[in-house]
């Protein structure tokens, strides 16, 4: 989860270390702003999400997530 005192490290230099690792997916969730934010292997921006988070990972797992119910039990 995105914490206000460790965003700047979680979006950037965080995010490139992952990526840089062989990370296919890097996820932010962002409580505040009830969103995800996906980034990609070669993404300049991220896909940001606020509804139906789907996700298929290489292991053969995959399933989506409705984020408004997620986020509707999680306090403000």
């Amino acid at each position: 989860m995105l914490s206000p005192s460790t965003a700047a490290r979680d979006r950037g230099k965080k995010r490139r270390l992952y990526l840089a690792s062989g990370v296919e997916e890097y996820w932010i969730v962002d409580l505040d702003a009830r969103v995800i934010e996906r980034w990609r292997q070669g993404d300049m921006r991220p896909e940001i999400v606020d509804g139906k988070f789907a996700f298929a990972l290489n292991v053969g797992v995959a399933g989506a997530i409705d984020l408004p119910e997620l986020f509707a039990d999680v306090l403000r």
